[in-house]
């Protein structure tokens, strides 16, 4: 007995056709499948089951089936693509739908399938059809995008941290770990000062905060939430990856001299700190922590503003990993001011617009 005759099939007898799925009643594959009705989507098959009076509707009937079906809304995209009798409403095939401008995907498939039920009812066997599954996916996902972008905040805000101890005596990085160095008594104004500055530009809008794990980035923030309702506020979290640049653990007086003059000649973006990272680094936390961001955001979890309290460095990093700006560019950036808010306006389009104004070297 053959391969073929015991119901084995060898691999140099699958063919690949049209690059989709083949529905299941579809012959079996054969060397002269392609000549076989069934695999032309545009050709339905009689079978010896006299014709039904569905092939003599017309559009009257063809509006009153759509209206069964619960898709009345079609009826004049019917008429205007001269879809006014039950044989060509036989015809119809899903891609014949979505150029009709039918573009909600589980509509035109429940079309598709009453169709299927009326060739049944008329003797005839359901047209072969090919599924497209990159298109269908491409589809999915455009409408995804859709509803992920109405989800989307208004704003996303940049805050660098509040004056810190460190900002006032570089000294103390000798001594204290970078993470731990606290705001100042100016500081602390800085930072109510910026929350009313926030609740003044947000207003009654909710939104969802994201805070560096450093003791002045979360001292930043308790100034900026008093002025906040817990209604207001959705979302709080605390993101190491949102972290300052790691200088290493202390920084010795005595080699800063240098290390800052080999940083300026090799600039901010490539030089890595001895024991610690060099902007490249933060760069690529830029990018893990985007990925985390866009995914709360289509979700809804930000509210309508996404607010980041962290560091100078790293806000000139996100911006320049969001908006593709060459690292020349970034190298040109002034740092932040304490307490800054750098906004971001999302627009109709679906991008964030860069609305405040940045200090650039010429």
């Amino acid at each position: 007995m053959s391969d073929r005759a015991s119901g084995v099939t060898r691999e140099e007898d699958i063919r690949t056709l049209g690059g989709g799925v083949l529905s299941p009643l579809s012959p079996p594959l054969t060397d002269k499948a392609d000549s076989h009705p069934l695999y032309r989507a545009d050709t339905v098959t009689k079978s010896d089951t006299p014709p039904s009076p569905v092939e003599k509707w017309n559009y009257t009937d063809i509006i009153a089936w759509l209206t069964e079906l619960g898709f009345s809304q079609y009826k004049s995209k019917f008429n205007h693509h001269a879809i006014t009798n039950g044989a060509i409403l036989m015809q119809l095939t899903e891609e014949h739908l979505d150029k009709m401008g039918i573009s909600i995907i589980g509509h035109r498939l429940s079309i598709v399938t009453g169709i299927d039920q009326l060739r049944r009812r008329s003797g005839l066997l359901p047209a072969a059809r090919f599924v497209n599954i990159d298109y269908l996916l491409e589809e999915l996902d455009e409408a995804k995008s859709r509803r992920s972008l109405k989800s989307y905040p208004k704003r996303i805000i940049l805050i660098r941290h509040a004056e810190s101890e460190g900002n006032i005596d570089n000294s103390l990085y000798a001594t204290t770990p970078d993470a731990k160095l606290k705001i100042t008594d100016k500081g602390r104004e800085q930072a109510k000062k910026a929350g009313l500055e926030l609740k003044e530009l947000i207003g009654t809008e909710s939104c969802g905060f994201y805070v560096s794990p450093f003791l002045r980035s979360k001292q930043t923030f308790e100034g900026i939430r008093a002025a906040f309702t817990n209604e207001q506020v959705l979302y709080e979290r605390e993101d190491p990856r949102i972290r300052e640049q790691e200088w290493g653990n202390y920084q010795v007086p005595e080699k800063m001299g240098q290390v800052m003059d080999e940083r300026r000649s090799i600039g901010s973006f490539f030089y890595r700190f001895p024991t610690g990272e060099s902007g490249a680094d933060v760069f690529d936390r830029v990018s893990i922590f985007l990925e985390s961001l866009y995914r709360d955001m289509g979700k809804g979890r930000c509210g309508q503003n996404a607010v980041i309290v962290s560091h100078g460095l790293f806000c000139r990093l996100f911006l320049t990993r969001f908006y593709h700006w060459p690292i020349e560019y970034f190298h040109r950036l002034w740092n932040l001011e304490n307490c800054q808010l750098v906004v971001m306006e999302f627009q109709e389009d679906g991008y964030f617009k860069l609305t405040s104004k940045l200090k650039v070297d010429p």
